[in-house]
């Protein structure tokens, strides 16, 4: 599977009991390395309430099908062989 920056996944990282929704916003050149095991990833959540100052919203353009926002402040570090059920791409 061919990672690309921008696009969201699901997976599946330490302290989550259940896959999640990602932004991966890696650079391309880390996506392709066979080397590098990781990526950074931004967690995506439903939307609830109003948005938060370090939330970005994501909409039906974004693949998802309720409103959702992508917590901005903060990168997790995923394993390119958990990424998977790719959404579409944020842009």
């Amino acid at each position: 599977m061919k990672i690309r920056q921008w696009e969201i996944y699901k997976a599946r990282p330490p302290g989550f009991e259940k896959d999640h929704w990602f932004v991966i916003v890696s650079g391309q050149e880390r996506c392709d390395e066979a080397r590098q095991l990781l990526v950074n990833g931004l967690a995506c959540w439903t939307l609830r309430g109003d948005v938060r100052k370090s939330e970005v919203r994501l909409n039906g353009a974004d693949g998802f099908q309720s409103a959702t926002v992508c917590q901005s402040d903060f990168l997790y570090s995923l394993p390119k062989s958990g990424l998977h059920s790719p959404l579409g791409s944020v842009g």
